[in-house]
């Protein structure tokens, strides 16, 4: 299916390749032969469990130990390949037609978020966020890692779809991320409350804030 859409797509007048994305977290076990993993609690579980266990995606955690989750980064060159000697750091890399993009999420601070509510606010200091939720990104950047989801939570009150400063001035800048941004499902959706109050705001202001590639619901 996959490279019927793709030829389609090269034989058009531009000649655009298509990226196709599935959000297969453990595994795209829809596929026959797939392979599946277990939930990244169970891939880190011999060590600490996620930092609040009342929030209900525990199970997309490592760990609360950033120095766990930064080695559990090592499953990027597992997906992506082993980058080459000479490859510019922070620059992603794919190595060839067996392997698949890598995705980092979610960005950042999604499971400190206050009495472990889903889609809530982490309140922390800027030290805090950088010293615990941020490390384990700046290893999927040096391990070439093509692609971060923003999260749907906020830091200090601000939507992560808009934070302008974590998403482009220190994710893009200052750690030099050269892959692209996605949101979440439907993130652009819910800047505003009621969410989808006003589409053309919403874009606006997550594009603005340096999301390169919206997913929708």
């Amino acid at each position: 299916m996959v490279n019927d859409l793709q030829k389609g797509s090269l034989s058009t007048h531009l000649g655009i390749p298509m990226i196709y994305g599935i959000d297969a977290v453990h595994g795209h076990n829809t596929v026959y032969k797939a392979t599946i993993f277990p939930h990244n609690i169970g891939l880190g579980a011999t060590r600490q469990v996620c930092r609040d266990p009342r929030w209900g995606r525990c199970y997309e955690s490592y760990s609360e130990d950033p120095n766990i989750v930064r080695a559990m980064t090592e499953v990027i060159p597992g997906l992506q390949g082993d980058i080459p000697a000479n490859s510019v750091k922070g620059v992603p890399f794919v190595g060839g037609k067996q392997k698949v993009v890598a995705c980092a999420k979610h960005y950042v601070g999604d499971g400190g978020t206050t009495e472990g509510i889903n889609i809530n606010n982490t309140v922390i200091s800027r030290h805090g966020l950088l010293s615990i939720h941020m490390p384990p990104y700046h290893n999927s950047i040096i391990k070439g890692v093509s692609t971060i989801m923003v999260s749907y939570s906020s830091w200090n009150g601000t939507k992560m779809h808009t934070n302008h400063y974590l998403i482009t001035d220190y994710l893009k800048n200052t750690l030099r991320f050269r892959g692209f941004v996605i949101s979440d499902m439907g993130g652009i959706d819910l800047i505003t409350s009621p969410p989808n109050a006003n589409s053309t705001y919403s874009i606006l202001t997550g594009i603005t804030a340096g999301i390169d590639m919206v997913s929708s619901s």
